[in-house]
């Protein structure tokens, strides 16, 4: 699908955010099957386990500066900053790439529909960033946790008894992609899903960006299945 760029790093909350967004149109309109609703079902059964720190053996070297905000956005309103879990090789670039990039940049990847990316202010993010976000005609698809839909979303989870929870749930994650696109979607060459000088960054950063030893290395490393063995980086492996 061809992409078009754009840079939408003056737009404001108020004035973009009001209307509904295809994401959300997208959930009151979805239909869920029955595997859907099961799935979900299993998930509010047995969420995740609260990942635990263990204790440090020696203090860090470092001074640890101070808890990060979080985007104040629908997702997170259910899962926590770090929300990626499951491959423990990828799960920290993953969470890392929350703090500059919305959810639906990954996981909302309608078909037939032209996305445009850009920057978009939201609370928890630094306004002379923002969050690079998909664009549907000029318009940001972030849905932010101050909007009235999501406060109407939250009322009814409050008042709903199991069965509608479920269904929700299932409606919420329907218009979803449970995995985003390969890391050289965006960090191989040059044809890149984001288009990374219209978002604003200078040419050597693009150029890093672009070609990412790290990405590169993770998709070459990439397990067939969740039952692979964990391979462990070396540094010689990055430069190869």
């Amino acid at each position: 699908m061809m992409k078009s760029w754009i840079l939408a790093g003056a737009i404001g909350l108020a004035s973009a955010m009001v209307a509904a967004n295809p994401y959300t149109e997208g959930v009151d309109s979805a239909r869920v099957d029955d595997e859907a609703l099961q799935q979900a079902r299993k998930q509010l059964d047995h969420p995740p386990a609260e990942p635990r720190k263990a204790p440090l053996f020696v203090p860090p070297f470092h001074q640890r500066s101070a808890e990060i905000e979080a985007p104040a956005v629908l997702c997170l309103q259910c899962h926590d900053r770090a929300p990626h879990r499951r491959n423990p090789r990828k799960r920290a670039f993953l969470n890392m790439h929350g703090r500059w990039i919305a959810c639906e940049t990954c996981h909302w990847q309608p078909e037939g529909m032209s996305l445009d990316y850009g920057r978009v202010r939201v609370p928890g993010v630094p306004v002379a960033e923002g969050l690079i976000a998909p664009l549907v005609d000029g318009k940001p698809v972030v849905t932010l946790a101050e909007e009235p839909w999501v406060r109407r979303l939250a009322r009814d989870w409050e008042q709903a008894d199991k069965a509608a929870r479920v269904n929700i749930k299932a409606r919420l994650h329907q218009p979803l992609e449970e995995k985003g696109p390969d890391c050289i979607a965006c960090h191989d060459g040059k044809d890149s899903l984001l288009d990374w000088k219209a978002l604003g960054y200078e040419r050597g950063r693009v150029k890093e960006l672009r070609d990412n030893p790290i990405a590169r290395f993770l998709q070459r490393t990439e397990p067939e299945s969740p039952d692979d063995p964990v391979v462990r980086i070396q540094l010689r492996d990055l430069l190869e």
